[in-house]
């Protein structure tokens, strides 16, 4: 099959149906120092903001870091599934809605953010001309994305031997590295104002582990057979070896309006 045969929409549908919360699952264990991916978005946002838009949620971890006295976050995703978990796990407000069709007024955020949303929801000039809308000057957008780099040597060989298995990488709807992001801000009154990068670790030390792990990533090519492939070699290389480190590379972007 080839690539521009996914159907991303059905895809993406069955896969957070079936797999609500597993993001966050992986992403909240997934650490650098003294923080995971959702805080490290978090802190991107200034205390002044009052009114935060979550969008592609999920289950709702980083609204949940960015709950303050004051503060409306508003969470918003198009699946069901995944809502449902953010509202046992948080007090909104939840929102299911299409991200490229904002159901705010213009200039009603103060803030924008999103966790893989950048590369999951396309076409990405219509993402940004939404959050251009609904952000009042001044605004900010800020964003995490999965990365290619930062990765060590000892990295890449880890990585290396799964892709092998699976015979394939993790994809997503959009480009992993947001090519011409910056000059594609400016079109809709956005300028990039950071770009830093950070390598968080998932460990595994267990099958049950190796599992969470995989069932995480966006494989719409590959056959449950080399899943388990892939499963399998973790298992063993924890049996013989101790736990094993999974690096995932993570890039933080913030714009301002």
């Amino acid at each position: 099959m080839a690539d521009e045969e996914i159907n991303w929409k059905q895809y993406l549908a069955d896969f957070h149906r079936q797999r609500a919360g597993v993001a966050e699952a992986v992403l909240s264990r997934a650490l650098s120092g003294d923080h995971t991916p959702y805080r490290w978005l978090a802190r991107a946002v200034s205390h002044d903001a009052q009114t935060v838009l979550d969008l592609a949620c999920g289950s709702g971890p980083v609204s949940r870091e960015l709950q303050e006295n004051g503060r409306m976050v508003v969470g918003l995703d198009l699946s069901e599934h995944e809502l449902a978990l953010a509202k046992e796990r948080g007090p909104g407000p939840w929102v299911r809605a299409d991200a490229l069709r904002l159901p705010f007024a213009d200039h009603s955020m103060d803030a924008v953010i999103s966790s893989m949303g950048l590369v999951v929801v396309t076409p990405l000039s219509e993402v940004l001309a939404e959050v251009a809308r609904v952000l009042r000057p001044g605004g900010v957008l800020a964003a995490i994305a999965p990365a290619l780099r930062p990765l060590s040597p000892k990295d890449l060989r880890v990585l290396t031997r799964l892709n092998t298995r699976l015979r394939t990488k993790p994809q997503f709807p959009g480009p992993v590295e947001l090519a011409g992001f910056a000059r594609t801000l400016e079109l809709y009154g956005l300028k990039k104002v950071e770009d830093n990068r950070e390598k968080y670790r998932f460990t595994v030390t267990s099958r049950a582990d190796a599992e969470l792990m995989l069932s995480a990533l966006y494989l719409p090519q590959t056959r449950w057979s080399r899943v388990e492939a892939a499963i399998e070699h973790l298992e063993d290389r924890v049996a013989k070896r101790g736990p094993v480190e999974i690096s995932i590379p993570m890039r933080r972007l913030v714009a301002i309006k």
